[in-house]
């Protein structure tokens, strides 16, 4: 479960993943942020590897890609 308080903008969210796994949750995260405005210039540039990670073999060659698929629901 991961959640964060943004007092100056009277927000604040909570968000579960229902397999558990932190990979899913970063990347829901993230793009819920993108999506409030709130991660852009510096800061999404920073965390754009983490915004769409890529899945490696065990000899390091990529094989897939973590993205969020869905939209949020109520939020535009």
């Amino acid at each position: 479960m991961y959640g964060a308080a943004l007092p100056e903008l009277g927000l604040g969210l909570a968000l579960k993943i229902d397999d558990g796994a932190g990979r899913a949750a970063e990347v829901a995260l993230l793009r819920l942020l993108q999506r409030l405005q709130l991660l852009d210039g510096p800061a999404g540039e920073a965390l754009a590897d983490y915004a769409q990670p890529v899945i490696t073999a065990r000899d390091g060659r990529p094989v897939g890609q973590i993205r969020p698929v869905a939209e949020f629901p109520g939020i535009s």
